[in-house]
């Protein structure tokens, strides 16, 4: 944020910053990088409404789920995936991704809300869910299949990160509220 509160996206890269904000926006936020450089995230327009971005080769492309109000991107692969979250009409969330042109949306089954946080080059997605009792959980999608993920004694679980190897990383919280980092490695 600056003096005056906007919200600005930026790159840190050869120990100088450099602001990412998207042309006429009313705020910008970074939330992924490829090794190619490409970054993704979202911004505010000036009606309120939130979209998912691309900067790629110093352009910006607007990436919205179709029909949604709401669209961030988290996460770009090398390939060009791009991974994120959207709000229907009705104010539900939803993961998505973003693959050839073609918009699949991702749903923990029976979840009430769904957020797609991070992908790794095998197509293993990681992210968090909710049901109706209100506690928030992880997951992995891998193959297909999804995968629920609670760290021990946890209130609250998100699974941030997935890398090649299948190892992930997120945060949870405890049953007194503290919140703590966590790595697990697949066996």
């Amino acid at each position: 944020f600056d003096a005056g509160g906007k919200l600005h996206g930026f790159l840190l890269s050869g120990g100088s910053f450099t602001s990412i904000d998207v042309p006429n926006a009313t705020s910008t936020n970074a939330r992924g990088i490829n090794s190619h450089g490409a970054i993704v995230g979202g911004y505010g327009d000036a009606g309120g409404e939130t979209h998912g971005f691309l900067l790629s080769g110093g352009s910006f492309t607007t990436i919205d789920f179709p029909n949604a109000p709401y669209t961030v991107v988290n996460r770009v692969t090398d390939t060009g995936q791009v991974l994120g979250q959207y709000v229907d009409a009705h104010g539900a969330q939803h993961g998505f991704l973003l693959s050839s042109g073609r918009f699949t949306t991702i749903n923990f089954p029976r979840a009430v809300f769904t957020s797609a946080l991070g992908i790794n080059s095998a197509g293993q997605i990681v992210g968090m869910y909710r049901k109706a009792d209100g506690v928030m959980h992880g997951f992995l999608l891998s193959g297909g299949q999804y995968m629920s993920i609670d760290a021990p004694n946890a209130t609250y679980t998100s699974v941030l990160e997935i890398d090649v190897f299948g190892n992930i990383v997120g945060r949870y919280d405890d049953a007194n509220g503290k919140t703590h980092g966590f790595h697990a490695v697949r066996n």
